[in-house]
């Protein structure tokens, strides 16, 4: 089941998390008024579904907004880079990282406006574009071979060379989707 593989000292932590979210919120609009209900059911839980897919402890959340999947996984032992192109989000999580005791890296940029990242990463993202977008934004900043995981709501949105990895479960989540796989070959001179 979903989270189920969480320890206390993780569970603890994301505790801590959503108690700093559910207080930011309505200062630096980092979740909707109705999201706050369902901050477990739409958004750790869906964070925690990326896990058996992640090849890697290394991961880059692209567009990571108020810090799903990025620092939930950061709170599970993954090596997280999360960039948010909007400050008020990252200050809010370099405060959240500090105060929970997460080590994690947090960018301020836009990923089409970062340097390259080494080969083979591993990239992820929740909610930004589809995924033939996502793909185009990382090409330019992942030179070789890179894993692209993401959250997509129904099959249509599905890009080429990619695999439905998961249907994700409703309940325990509130809403359907599918977690895909993107593997984008390492490029030959």
């Amino acid at each position: 089941m979903l989270g189920a593989g969480i320890t206390e000292d993780s569970y603890g932590k994301i505790e801590e998390f959503l108690d700093l979210l559910r207080n930011a919120a309505g200062k630096t609009n980092l979740v909707g008024p109705a999201e706050i209900e369902r901050l477990w059911t739409r958004h750790v839980l869906e964070s925690l579904a990326f896990i058996p897919f992640l090849q890697t402890k290394k991961v880059i959340d692209v567009g990571t907004g108020a810090g799903f999947p990025g620092m939930i996984l950061a709170m599970c032992g993954f090596d997280v880079t999360m960039v948010e192109s909007r400050r008020k989000r990252c200050a809010f999580l370099e405060t959240a990282a500090r105060t929970c005791g997460v080590s994690c890296r947090i960018i301020n940029s836009r990923i089409e406006n970062l340097d390259s990242f080494p080969g083979q990463s591993t990239f992820m993202s929740r909610a930004v574009k589809g995924p033939e977008k996502m793909v185009e934004l990382i090409k330019p900043v992942a030179p070789g071979e890179f894993l692209l995981v993401t959250r997509i709501s129904s099959i249509i949105e599905t890009c080429s060379n990619a695999v439905i990895s998961e249907k994700l479960p409703v309940p325990p989540l509130d809403r359907s989707g599918f977690i895909l796989q993107y593997r984008h070959p390492c490029k030959k001179n």
